[in-house]
């Protein structure tokens, strides 16, 4: 059986219904806990270290509740805490070193660390105007002043220190829980085989998974009063360096699936889950086993194999994904994994990062065949095109040589008399007014016609119409910079931007470099067509009406139909 799942994000799946859901939000599809206020420049919390003069550094060890100092190699100097407070009065606060104790709790688990009444909670660390390190501890509303050798010197009220805020700074519940709509998985006693979460649990938070399933469909309203023992516990996650969990779904078969996150905080953080996805039927690798391991009702072994078939899976997912990411029409673009970029570096597509996407997915799917024709009028045209996004012609200088060829050329369109104009060289008694000359260093005057258009190419780069000005000039810069990498080494190039308008003797190459009418806008059968300032007539009509001519009935051009 092909396996199947869904995928939960804001719509469908998570109900902003109270009845099943309480202290969390949903945005852009991601579910965490809600705030209960803003965030503000004071909640921020203290440094976990800072940095000292001489290379030095201080490091908060909460878990210790002590404070380290260290040499700028890493070499432990000196150990500040933990304290408690004895004494406090107007003038002055007492403070005395304390010892830990430990306690092997009754339920056999590991001993737990206990602290005497009073102890200091060191949660951050404060650089103080005077370049001394400041232990920030909330619970207390008090910053501890230590010196270079980690011996407290005095404390002070966390509100008078700049960046401290006294007491705990509350920026979201403490739990909130969110359940999904009914998962239907179409097969009456279907067995659902695991949960995937993707997010992010920061220190101090977790997140509770719960399911229940059932062969009845359930309404809202029934789901919301079952009792807690109805919902079985898929797992927990509380992992800061993992951002995505999966677990089996355990307990009894059924159709449908309800499941249940519970987002648990301290208060200053928040849990968020991005999507979750829910796959069903059961499908682990104790199916290529024999027959003798699936016996019995326990799931200990599939929970076992499961471990192995995550590891196995997201393995294989990247082996699968690898066409998908070799190919540039699916790569991902995106900038935190920009794959588009890596693959366009194997085929000598690099500097691409500041075009569009989708210009960029050309320009790499394009390579091979524009590798083919490097140096080529039109590769060179196709290269510069796909690069700016315009369109792009090629006119090679030799090919205004319309020279006159004995018995084979006669004067007029197709043949050109040239003379020493066309390099303009010093002659005495000929060319020798100021300005009107050129010193050339080639020896004979007889090639100067050939050399003056060999290997010279011009591209003309057509410009949109949304294009101003300084677009104009931008786009020139682009084009030229385009060339010099994909010219032959051995030619000169130059770079025409062309705009849809026409100058006698600098833009009037019709096709090329000039434009009379563009091409007109699209219509449709019975439109008008010809403007305000031509003949008009329609592409088709009803042949007895005869206000107007209509192509391919009734129209002459020259006669009855203009076409402007």
């Amino acid at each position: 059986m092909t396996a199947r799942w869904f995928l939960l994000a804001d719509h469908p799946g998570w109900r902003s219904s109270p009845v099943l859901s309480s202290g969390t939000t949903t945005e852009c599809g991601r579910l965490r806990l809600a705030e209960t206020r803003p965030p503000t420049v004071l909640d921020c919390p203290p440094e976990r270290y800072i940095d000292l003069p001489c290379c030095e550094r201080a490091v908060l060890r909460p878990e210790d509740r002590t404070v380290a100092l260290t040499t700028g190699m890493g070499q432990l100097r000196a150990v500040a805490g933990p304290w408690r407070v004895v004494g406090a009065d107007d003038d002055a606060v007492t403070v005395e070193a304390v010892a830990t104790t430990w306690r092997v709790p009754a339920d056999g688990c590991a001993p737990v660390r206990e602290w005497p009444e009073g102890a200091w909670a060191p949660d951050g660390l404060v650089c103080l105007d005077d370049g001394e390190v400041g232990v920030l501890d909330r619970q207390a509303g008090l910053v501890h002043v230590i010196d270079e050798r980690g011996r407290w010197r005095e404390a002070r009220p966390a509100a008078e220190v700049p960046g401290c805020r006294p007491g705990p700074v509350l920026r979201y519940p403490t739990s909130g829980t969110a359940a999904s709509v009914a998962l239907d998985s179409g097969t009456p006693g279907c067995r659902w085989h695991r949960v995937v979460l993707n997010g992010q649990v920061p220190q101090g938070s977790r997140v509770e998974v719960e399911v229940l399933v059932t062969d009845a469909d359930l309404g809202e309203g029934e789901v919301a009063v079952l009792p807690n023992d109805r919902w079985v516990v898929a797992g927990v996650f509380g992992d800061p360096g993992v951002t995505s969990w999966d677990v089996l779904v355990p307990g009894p078969r059924g159709r449908y699936l309800w499941l249940r996150l519970r987002l648990v905080g301290d208060g200053t953080v928040s849990p968020r889950v991005d999507d979750v996805e829910v796959h069903f039927p059961r499908e682990t690798s104790l199916r290529e086993l024999p027959a003798v391991y699936a016996a019995g009702e326990s799931d200990a072994l599939e929970r076992l194999l499961a471990l192995t078939d995550t590891v196995r899976g997201s393995v294989t997912g990247v082996l699968d994904d690898v066409p998908r990411e070799l190919d540039p029409r699916s790569a991902d673009a995106d900038p935190a994994r920009d794959l588009l970029a890596w693959l366009g570096t194997w085929v000598g597509m690099a500097g691409m990062g500041a075009l569009p996407e989708e210009r960029r997915r050309r320009l790499v799917a394009a390579a091979a065949d524009l590798y083919r024709r490097r140096g080529t009028p039109d590769g060179v045209a196709r290269h510069v095109g796909l690069w700016l996004g315009r369109r792009t012609q090629v006119l090679e200088h030799y090919r205004l040589r319309r020279w006159a060829v004995l018995e084979h050329g006669r004067l007029g369109d197709t043949t050109q008399l040239f003379g020493r104009e066309v390099v303009g060289r010093l002659q005495l008694d000929g060319g020798s007014a100021i300005g009107a000359f050129r010193l050339v260093s080639t020896p004979s005057p007889r090639q100067d016609p050939f050399a003056v258009f060999a290997h010279r190419f011009t591209v003309f780069v057509h410009a949109a119409t949304c294009d101003g000005p300084d677009d104009l000039d931008d786009l020139a810069a682009a084009a030229a910079s385009v060339l010099r990498a994909v010219q032959p080494a051995h030619t000169l190039s130059s770079v025409a931007v062309v705009t849809p308008t026409a100058r006698v003797t600098e833009q009037a190459a019709l096709g090329i470099d000039a434009v009379v009418a563009g091409p007109p806008p699209p219509a449709r059968l019975g439109d008008r067509l010809g403007g305000e300032h031509g003949t008009p007539f329609t592409v088709a009509r009803d042949p007895r009406r005869g206000d107007l001519p209509a192509i391919g009935i009734d129209a002459r051009v020259g006669t009855r139909a203009v076409i402007g």
